[in-house]
């Protein structure tokens, strides 16, 4: 009897397992798009983007307000753990937005994994983090650096038009802890004295 509940058990597993294979979609390899970087504007960016927390998707436009300058910072992982707590150090006086590039994260981690881990990492955050699912993001800013220690500052100004103003580093395993209050800070500080 727990012979035949373990096999239908198993089987259940497997043939699960064989559906979601069959059935998920194929993951999209990132190329640059055609916009180079002294091109680079809010036009380009998705119209629709999913915020991790949120159920329904936001205007890019209400992220990006015309008339007002927008830092706006891509980051995978140890990263956005470290930035996330931007204001927490510093006094930033213009909002800012998180984009989590996860666009080269296999499919079943995207769909099982990232958002719950995204979520955990931004719940004491009140800054946006865009959940950059097929990267449509992090590619209308020609991005492609998937670095899980690397963050990528940009200026938005009040024109829409982008330029990549800092590119920082976090040291390894910053979302488990390795660094200290101190090392965030300074691991920050730079990008800030460029805001000022």
């Amino acid at each position: 009897m727990l012979k035949n509940i373990l096999k239908i058990v198993f089987l259940g597993i497997v043939g699960f397992g064989l559906l979601t294979y069959l059935t998920a979609e194929e993951p999209k390899n990132m190329k640059k798009s055609s916009v180079t970087n002294g091109e680079l504007n809010v036009v380009n960016i998705p119209k629709s983007l999913e915020l991790v927390g949120s159920e329904k998707l936001v205007s890019s436009d209400e992220l990006f307000k015309k008339g007002e300058k927008t830092l706006l910072i891509v980051g995978n992982h140890d990263s956005l753990s470290v930035v996330k707590d931007l204001k927490k150090y510093f006094e930033i006086n213009m909002p800012y937005v998180m984009v989590a590039n996860i666009s080269n994260a296999p499919w079943f981690i995207k769909k099982w994994a990232i958002p719950g881990k995204l979520e955990e990492l931004n719940k004491d955050s009140n800054v946006p983090m865009i959940y950059d699912y097929d990267g449509s993001m992090v590619n209308s800013l020609n991005q492609l650096d998937t670095t899980k220690t690397a963050y990528f500052a940009y200026m938005i100004d009040e024109n829409g038009n982008i330029s990549n103003i800092y590119n920082g580093k976090v040291k390894e395993d910053a979302m488990e802890g390795s660094m200290t209050e101190e090392e965030k800070k300074a691991s920050l500080e730079p990008l800030v004295n460029l805001l000022n």
